[in-house]
Order: structure tokens, then sequence, then C-alpha cells
């Protein structure tokens, strides 16, 4: 759905974008519909889990907004450069909260769901820091970053639609009772579409200012095909080999960290740095669904194996068991 949504603005940017122009200034109202929309799943009593387990927390915050927004700062200087609106915008996507796609990722592996809809909520609210915070830091030396503005738009955008999805589930569960959990699905859905809408915008909007230079399509891509790999990879690694973490613990920090809220930061991008500083965020959440695809896989093989040899352990003990118990054990 997303490659199409990119194909078919790509047409319309090249085709008719001055009918597509004028949907720019409701950017802001679509990023708080959507925001609106993703947040009626969230309960604050999810975010028990911080007292329970603060370490997970803290890692999946480190790896979030200081491994991460590192990783695209130095994917940037060494590759984008000579775009600054580019290079600002990439580097803006680093500091992004964690995708609501996580949870559902991260559910199919078999992680800790509660640990992601607490990561999930959690970056979303210290976004509004970190995302200006951080963007001017590391982005200041290619664009002028109004970082009071963004923590502006941050507030309209995150903070009142987080607190109106929260209290909109409050309702539905007063009013609806048992019946709320048969309304709370639809909500998502219409938090992707509104995300669509916005990508199609942008990068219809964003064709003809695309300059016609040879490394153009270098530089749009090369960033993202190489950001991606090195995060969901780099951060199971890291958690698996180093913090010596469970697989469903690493998993669940890995899509939690790795997955970034794209339609987010293409709209703040937008917004605050300029147009063009949308369109690589536009391009990487093409490569962001394959990598989640791809890792999904990895780590499925992985469990498998692991099962596989635990069930051979398992049974080379049961059969050393039952021989000793025949009294052949010695000779076994």
């Amino acid at each position: 759905m997303m490659v199409l949504t990119i194909v078919a603005a790509v047409l319309a940017g090249r085709l008719s974008p001055h009918l597509i122009k004028p949907l720019t200034p409701y950017m802001l109202y679509l990023i708080a519909a959507m925001i609106w929309a993703m947040s009626v799943t969230i309960k604050l009593s999810d975010l028990s889990l911080t007292f329970k387990k603060p370490s997970l927390i803290i890692w999946g915050l480190v790896t979030n907004f200081i491994f991460l927004p590192f990783l695209c700062y130095a994917l940037a200087i060494s590759l984008m450069s000579r775009y600054p609106l580019y290079a600002a915008g990439f580097i803006l996507m680093g500091t992004a909260p964690s995708a609501g796609m996580s949870i559902v990722w991260t559910s199919l592996l078999g992680g800790i769901v509660a640990l992601a809809l607490v990561l999930d909520a959690l970056t979303d609210i210290l976004a509004i820091l970190t995302m200006p915070s951080l963007t001017g830091i590391l982005a200041g030396a290619y664009v002028s970053v109004d970082v009071l503005g963004m923590l502006n738009t941050l507030m309209l955008v995150v903070i009142v639609p987080l607190a109106l999805g929260m209290a909109t589930r409050n309702i539905l569960e007063r009013v609806s009772g048992e019946r709320a959990k048969h309304y709370l699905p639809v909500f998502p859905p219409i938090g992707a579409i509104l995300a669509m809408v916005m990508m199609f915008i942008m990068v219809a909007v964003n064709i003809p200012t695309i300059p016609a230079t040879q490394d153009i399509l270098l530089v749009l891509i090369a960033p993202a095909l190489l950001f991606f790999p090195i995060a969901f990879g780099g951060i199971h690694l890291f958690c698996n080999k180093i913090l010596r973490l469970a697989e469903r613990e690493s998993v669940t920090i890995v899509y939690c960290s790795a997955m970034k809220h794209l339609p987010l930061a293409m709209g703040v991008a937008f917004v605050s740095l300029g147009q063009q500083a949308a369109l690589p965020i536009a391009v990487a959440a093409v490569f962001q669904t394959l990598n989640a695809s791809l890792f999904y896989k990895i780590f499925q093989a992985r469990a498998r194996s692991d099962l596989g040899c635990a069930s051979e352990i398992s049974i080379g003990s049961k059969a050393r068991r039952a021989l000793a118990g025949l009294g052949l054990g010695k000779q076994a």
C-alpha cells in the first residue's frame, strides 16, 4: 500500500502538482487527526510497566534518542552534505518517536506487548522535547532550526491529540462498557489512512523541486538503505550480546526503536524545516517497511533454530535419564 501511495504521488507530482499544492496548509490538521486516532489505543494503566521494568524502558529510550539520532547524523554528513534540507530532514527522522506499528510486529514475534505500548507512549511524549532539541543540535549546521517553533508545533500536534485520544478511549469504555473493545480496532486504520494521505501530499509537492543532478537518487536512497539494517541489526546485537537480554525483550526494543514514527517526522519536517526536508523521510518509509519484514523473518528463523536446539537438548537429557534408569548410563 505504501509503495502504491508513493508511485501515485510521483505521478501526481509530475503531471499536476498544482492540484496538490493547495492541500499543504492542512498538514498540521492531518498530523493531529492521525495522532488522535492512534492514541485511542493507549491506556494510562499500561504505563505502570515503567516502574516494574525500568531498565528495559531506559535502554529503549537510549536506542531511540541517542543511538539512532547520531546514526542519522553520521549518514547525513557522509552522504547528504551537498543538500542541506535533505540532510536536516533525515536527521530529524532519527529523533522521531517509535511507530505505532512496532506494537504489531512485537506481538507477531512473541515480544513483550506491554513494554512496546509503554515505549510507544513514552517516546511520543518525550519527542516533544527531544525532536526540536536534538534536531537543533545536530542539524543546525545545515539549516536554521526554529527550536521553539518546532516545540510549539509538537505541543499542538502531539500533546493535545494524545490527551484527546486517551479521553476518547475513556469515554468509549464508560459509555459502551465491554463493547468498547469492538470499536477500538477501528482507530489505528484511520490513523494509517491519514498517514498515507500525508505521504501522498508530501511526495507529490516535492517532485517538481528535486534537482536534476546525477547523484540525486543516490543521495535520497543510500542513507535509508544503510540506516535501517544498521538500526535493526545493531540494536539487536547490542541488546542480545552486550546487555544479555532475553530474545523477546530484545526484539521488543529493536522494533520500538528502529521503527520510527515517519508520518509525524514528515509532518514536522514539512512545517518546521520546509517541504524538501520531508522528502528523504518519505523515501525512508519504503525501506522501513521492507526491513521490518526482512528482520521479522530473520528473528523468526532464529527463534525456530533456538527452539530446535532446546528440543534436542531436552530429548538428550531425557534419553540419558532413561539409560541411567536401566543401569546403562555408564555404557552410554
